[in-house]
């Protein structure tokens, strides 16, 4: 008996199984996902693994809310992510920052110039 071609059609992947190829292009979507369910597990705001939280029967009440708990995660997740770049701002405003008047280094005598107070063992002279 043979098996046609198509029969596994289904279950055949790009990249095979479980190979380091694999590894490398799957991983980092892998925990960004795991990331996110642990984020909106969290019983301090959504916690969507708590199914008590949802007291309501039927498999499309509990859909829609759990949608909604989801759209409540990222819209925290936003939220977080924009006031993380504006303290970011405010950081390089205050990082570059641009002092008035010349540089420090116009104010330093050059190295050959000697400081002659009239003094013999002044700390001034060079």
């Amino acid at each position: 008996m043979t098996i046609p071609p198509t029969a596994g059609a289904k279950f055949r992947q790009a990249l095979p199984f479980e190979t380091a190829e694999w590894h490398r292009h799957y991983h980092g979507l892998r925990n960004s996902s795991e990331g996110y369910h642990g984020f909106v597990k969290d019983g301090a705001h959504e916690d969507l693994g708590t199914g008590a939280r949802r007291r309501v029967h039927g498999i499309a009440a509990q859909t829609l809310f759990t949608a909604l708990l989801c759209m409540a995660a990222n819209v925290r997740k936003i939220s977080g992510f924009l006031e993380a770049l504006a303290a970011l701002k405010r950081k390089l405003r205050h990082l570059l920052r641009r002092r008035k008047g010349k540089p420090g280094a116009a104010w330093m005598p050059l190295p050959s110039q000697q400081i002659d107070d009239g003094e013999p063992d002044s700390p001034l002279r060079a």
